[in-house]
């Protein structure tokens, strides 16, 4: 993930390879494939006056379950009686 950040961090600055491909307008969406797919990663910057700024990278990843169980309701709060 912060691979994916830093490498779209690269992408936008000023004189890379990648720089005449990419959105002048901040925030720019750089979408990355990868064997597994892809990742999207919203980067925050400037470009003013010859310089370049990054204000921030991130990203929204979902994971795969992790987990299944059984919840143990008390009787209590199905009938509304204690109990």
């Amino acid at each position: 993930v912060t691979g994916a950040q830093c490498l779209a961090s690269c992408v936008l600055t000023p004189g890379t390879v990648a720089d005449i491909a990419t959105p002048n307008e901040s925030p720019a969406r750089v979408v990355l494939e990868h064997a597994s797919g892809q990742i999207e990663v919203l980067v925050d910057f400037d470009k003013s006056e010859g310089a370049f700024t990054l204000n921030s990278a991130g990203l929204v990843r979902t994971a795969r379950k992790l987990s299944a169980g059984e919840v143990f309701v008390p009787r209590a709060v199905w009938t509304n009686r204690p109990g």
